[in-house]
């Protein structure tokens, strides 16, 4: 929900002109705007993190690398701040290997956890050098958003981002089911838009997965109001559901089969592709 959410250059643009701070924003050409196409995040922690690189150039003309975190656990991390390190020291050996020049990073985290976020913003917190030795040890600061506490007032954006950052902050609420409503009917005002009504449905099956404070029931009653547009996008993610649990049936099966049988047969026999199963045997051989 996330990258699709932030891939999105309205709504990072909007993000950037409203919740970076203000004496960095006014120098970012914002028409500069663009993806790079690169994944920093740890394997291990890939279920649970989603990484965003931008580039974009400043209005003087040098180019500046904003490296977006989303944490979505629900509580504060302490390892973000070197988690950040690791993967901004990967993004310039990569400069290195490719143009043999470092560009500057924006560190950001942008977090929607159940609680408050607890943990100080510098990495000298997480390592606590003694003074004698801070000379020595790395410090950068991030910039941190926490939406997990925000009122409807204060989010700020145009309407993509403020349906994405109330979705985001509405996840983890008690009062989710009654605020569901107004997030939904706020979202179908795009409905004339053919990308508007994809990621409706991205957002309507992300509620379905990443919360239990809705069902499933609740989310097609709301939905409901919004007509024949609302029955078809609800009809498309209960189908997206029903085949995912087919295909976890199906892993399921494969990985019984793969006691007795060969990659290219359980294939076969259930129908995944081969580099799934592929997959599903080295994962298996490794637990070993």
């Amino acid at each position: 929900f996330f990258r699709e959410s932030f891939s999105r250059p309205q709504i990072i643009k909007s993000f950037i002109q409203e919740y970076i701070p203000s004496e960095i924003s006014v120098q970012l050409d914002l028409e500069t705007l663009e993806p790079v196409e690169a994944s920093f995040i740890d394997p291990e922690l890939a279920e649970y993190q989603s990484d965003l690189l931008y580039q974009i150039t400043m209005n003087d003309g040098e180019p500046v690398s904003i490296y977006l975190l989303f944490e979505h656990k629900s509580y504060s991390d302490s390892q973000v701040s070197f988690q950040l390190l690791r993967y901004m020291v990967k993004i310039w050996e990569k400069q290195l290997r490719e143009i043999n020049s470092l560009s500057q990073i924006i560190p950001m985290v942008i977090y929607n956890g159940e609680k408050p976020w607890q943990i100080p913003t510098d990495l000298h917190s997480y390592l606590k050098p003694s003074t004698k030795f801070e000379t020595f040890t790395p410090q950068f600061n991030y910039i941190l958003k926490d939406f997990s506490h925000l009122s409807d007032e204060q989010i700020k954006g145009d309407i993509w981002l403020r349906v994405c950052l109330g979705i985001l902050r509405a996840v983890f609420s008690p009062q989710l089911h009654s605020e569901l409503p107004e997030l939904i009917d706020l979202a179908f005002e795009l409905t004339d838009q053919r990308s508007g009504l994809e990621f409706i449905r991205v957002i309507l099956y992300y509620l379905t997965k990443a919360t239990d404070r809705v069902r499933f029931e609740d989310i097609q009653q709301f939905v409901s109001k919004q007509g024949a547009t609302g029955d078809k996008i609800m009809k498309t993610i209960y189908d997206q559901i029903l085949e995912e649990g087919e295909r976890q049936r199906a892993e399921i099966i494969a990985r019984r089969l793969l006691e007795h049988h060969d990659i290219v047969t359980v294939s076969e026999l259930t129908g995944l592709d081969l580099e799934v199963i592929k997959k599903i045997a080295e994962e298996k051989n490794s637990k070993k």
